[in-house]
């Protein structure tokens, strides 16, 4: 699939999101946002036919987030990024202050290990 295509197909859900985060109509808590698409890749990862594309879509998935994470969160900023950022002290804070719930932080933290080991290969 063609990031273009991908681009169509989820940005209603980068809305969606958006629209979550948002604190006023110029502002976003970009932590929040961080979160989501951490966990839209983790999930889409598992299971890319329940986000409604195949194994072999993941890498312009993977592109077309970090197109709006670096949109949203700021130049460089990446999916690895993210998971960097949920892994640090004030990562962790924000989990918190979001009210994440434990299953939840499990899983987010299983990815930051996977992501983050390979990125150090």
């Amino acid at each position: 699939m063609e990031i273009a295509e991908l681009r169509e197909r989820f940005v209603p859900a980068i809305e969606e999101i958006l629209n979550q985060c948002r604190i006023t109509d110029d502002f976003v808590d970009k932590e929040m946002f961080q979160v989501y698409i951490a966990t839209i890749w983790g999930n889409a990862v598992l299971e890319p036919e329940r986000s409604g594309i195949g194994e072999d879509d993941l890498s312009s998935l993977h592109d077309f987030l970090n197109e709006e994470i670096s949109r949203v969160v700021g130049v460089g900023c990446t999916v690895t990024s993210c998971y960097e950022f949920i892994v640090s002290k004030r990562g962790e804070e924000s989990l918190e202050r979001q009210k994440t719930s434990s299953r939840h932080k499990e899983f987010l933290h299983y990815f930051a290990r996977l992501i983050l080991q390979q990125e150090q290969v």
